[in-house]
């Protein structure tokens, strides 16, 4: 992915002197902005509204070239963190290597995972649910599937999006969306790899995409919302699995990226928010007119409702100065609001409505 030129955290931790450097917030709620202090910092973070929590995990090395996983869970309003020990229940792991995150119902966590125990062929990514008491209730393997983003309803189920490691051909009609019910049965097969034949990998193993971000999947009370990175294509379907919707997202941000002045989009984030809509947050380069002078690139955020349409919700993104670089995104609130983050050294500054 390009990067843009400065990362402006001086500036955000100018706009939140108020937070106290030396511990969490205790009172967010009063504040659009609020630091959390890591241990240690992860690769992966999850704002969970609903509980007040930030999540964050990710690998560390260890001595002997081990890596050990962790998952950290911070409550911003208590001030208390607890852990998961993702290794407890393996610890004849050869290998774990943590791949991705989601948030469940009642404070649960969803830990995607590779795993070696007895050194045998790739069988699957592991799938691991954790209750806020950090107490292991699901073990599953994918059945061949490498995981390209997961999801959790209210009700517990389990919904993957990935591509099967024995894949020979690319117009396959195997399945790219697997459901588990909270026992960890498989309950819907849908999404076929045929629909998609002209790319390599539609759901591209969960690596972001430097034009087209990161293959994501979000569950509402009736509807599934599949973001395929490598294929941009946003689908809409019913819990039946039954396709609703079909949408190029590459031709709309190249849309308005052109109505900006403007030839290339980057995608630096992004994420479905509890109503489904498809937000993405990056900037724009290469101007269209090339005997103009050269325009520095351009911040945007916006969003892609389930019908297709993309929407500008904040005018004022891209007036910003040359260089600044915007909080990445890492969840929602309850309102559908976006919350951002900026990563320090040994903290993340939280921030609601960031944009």
């Amino acid at each position: 992915m390009k990067p843009l030129v400065f990362f402006l955290s001086a500036a955000l931790s100018l706009m939140l002197s108020s937070v106290p450097a030396d511990a969490q917030d205790q009172n967010p709620q009063a504040k659009n902005g609020f630091r959390v202090r890591l241990e240690p910092p992860g690769a992966w973070t999850l704002w969970d509204d609903s509980r007040s929590a930030l999540v964050n995990s990710g690998n560390q090395a260890r001595q002997g070239d081990r890596t050990t996983p962790f998952v950290n869970i911070y409550n911003v309003v208590s001030g208390e963190k607890h852990s998961i020990d993702v290794l407890k229940e393996f610890p004849n792991a050869r290998y774990t290597d943590l791949t991705g995150l989601a948030g469940g119902p009642e404070g649960s966590v969803l830990v995607v995972c590779e795993m070696n125990l007895d050194g045998r062929a790739f069988t699957g990514d592991r799938l691991l649910v954790y209750d806020n008491h950090s107490t292991l209730t699901i073990n599953l393997t994918t059945a061949d599937y490498v995981v390209g983003a997961v999801a959790m309803d209210k009700q517990g189920n389990i919904y993957v999006v990935g591509t099967h490691d024995g894949e020979s051909s690319s117009d396959e009609s195997y399945p790219l969306l697997v459901k588990y019910d909270s026992q960890g049965h498989i309950t819907l097969e849908t999404l076929p790899r045929s629909l998609f034949a002209d790319v390599d990998d539609p759901t591209g193993d969960g690596i972001s995409d430097p034009h087209n971000g990161g293959t994501r999947v979000a569950v509402s009370e009736n509807t599934i919302h599949v973001y395929l990175a490598p294929a941009s294509e946003m689908v809409v379907l019913n819990q039946a699995g039954e396709i609703q919707k079909r949408v190029n997202v590459a031709s709309k941000l190249s849309e308005f990226a052109q109505t900006k002045g403007y030839t290339a989009f980057y995608v630096d984030g992004d994420e479905f928010s509890p109503s489904g809509d498809l937000w993405f947050v990056g900037h724009l380069e290469e101007p269209s007119d090339s005997s103009s002078d050269l325009l520095p690139a351009r911040n945007f955020v916006v969003r892609l409702t389930p019908e297709g349409r993309l929407q500008v919700p904040y005018a004022h993104v891209g007036e910003e100065p040359p260089g600044y670089y915007l909080p990445h995104l890492v969840g929602f609130t309850q309102s559908n609001e976006p919350v951002a983050s900026v990563a320090e050294r040994d903290s993340i500054l939280v921030q609601k409505s960031p944009y």
